[in-house]
């Protein structure tokens, strides 16, 4: 650590520097746009131009003979500075270290510093630094950032749209013209015995690509912001209910039982059709991933500020790294359910996009063999009650 009396002499030659360059100088330093510092080897400063004042909101006065990387720099950054501060006392080079120095209003300031190593100079002794405020360079750094980082996923969502259009939504049209061709044939030979059998496949081939469509287009819109948000009140007990035995039909063909436990009826302030397609996704992935006789458990309870929906089964379950997965257009991850059930991976990524659109969170516990719980969390939002003035 420099001495006092080092201070003071290296103060007063800055100040003699700056009475015998004139007016000039003096008035370019002040008016300039970046900051002009001396330090001593110890990292001390000994002058620092009014631009402070501009950038940082501190007098020069406040910010002269002070450890400044140890003040005033954050603590993520202090040890690039310290060697770039370092690189520069050594003659190694000439900085260009960016760093986030502390505003006089508590916030964060991203600057670059370049110095030149004039400790040997009698006529400066000091490490002179300029120093320029690249704080709206940062700013537009992390929004190119954060843009490429949204172009990807745009990218990545155009190729899953394709993909099901070429592939998942393909093949039960396929299988429909197949099996309508079939059924044509069996009529036209009067071979009636297997009609029934055909129609009822054609009919579930139909469901199953009405059903991707309509996920389909209303993933798309989520995509686009066009979908429509409309909370109102409701009470989730009925509306699961509604969901349950719309899928019962379903979970009988498998033998498989859902049951609804729910301490208490709960009002919730959504968008029904939302929360509504939500949970007939989840219980339909708990049939179609639950083996014959087994159950599928629906529960929703209040925990402080939100209301929490859970939908498990003791299916086949996932694997914890690939959970995931699930939830990333990207990953393009889908199984096969317990009947050969095929699915596109779509429904649980509109349930995503649909759950944070209420500010709320989705997510999975699994582990194979040993089923699985869904989970979402819903804000509540209590009523307003304006008084008629």
């Amino acid at each position: 650590m420099a001495t006092n009396q080092t201070n003071i002499s290296l103060r007063d030659r800055v100040n003699y520097l700056l009475q015998e360059s004139g007016d000039l100088f003096s008035q370019l330093i002040k008016n300039s746009f970046d900051m002009i510092i001396l330090m001593d080897a110890e990292g001390i400063q000994h002058y620092v131009s009014d631009s402070c004042i501009d950038i940082l909101g501190f007098n020069p006065e406040e910010l002269i003979g002070i450890d400044v990387i140890e003040a005033m720099i954050h603590p993520e950054d202090k040890q690039k500075t310290i060697r770039g501060f370092k690189n520069i006392v050594n003659n190694r080079e000439h900085g260009g270290t960016q760093y986030r120095h502390r505003h006089k209003n508590g916030d964060w300031v991203f600057l670059e510093a370049f110095g030149n190593n004039q400790l040997e100079n009698p006529a400066i002794g000091a490490v002179v630094l300029n120093v320029r405020d690249i704080t709206e360079r940062k700013k537009a750094e992390e929004a190119l950032i954060e843009s490429q980082a949204r172009l990807n996923d745009l990218n990545a969502t155009k190729d899953k749209f394709f993909s099901i259009i070429g592939h998942d939504l393909k093949n039960p049209f396929a299988g429909i013209i197949g099996l309508s061709e079939l059924l044509l044939y069996e009529t036209e030979n009067k071979n009636y015995e297997n009609v029934r059998e055909y129609a009822e496949m054609i009919h579930h081939s139909s469901n199953k690509a009405m059903e991707l469509l309509t996920n389909l287009l209303l993933w798309a819109k989520t995509q686009r912001g066009r979908y429509d948000y409309k909370p109102e009140y409701f009470n989730l007990k009925e509306a699961i209910s509604e969901e349950a035995d719309l899928l019962r039909d379903a979970a009988n063909l498998k033998s498989i039982s859902i049951e609804i436990e729910q301490s208490a009826d709960l009002s919730l302030f959504a968008d029904k059709a939302m929360i509504q397609l939500v949970i007939r996704n989840l219980i339909s992935n708990g049939i179609k991933f639950s083996h014959s006789g087994e159950t599928v458990h629906i529960s929703a309870e209040k925990n402080r500020d939100e209301i929490i929906v859970h939908v498990a089964d003791n299916g086949v379950g996932i694997d914890p790294g690939k959970i995931e997965m699930l939830f990333k257009i990207e990953s393009r991850y889908s199984t096969i359910g317990t009947n050969k059930e095929m699915g596109s991976g779509l429904g649980l990524l509109l349930c995503k996009e649909f759950i944070e659109l209420h500010n709320g969170k989705i997510w999975a516990e699994s582990e194979p063999g040993k089923g699985s719980v869904f989970s979402f969390s819903i804000p509540v939002v209590e009523a307003v009650i304006i008084d008629d003035v």
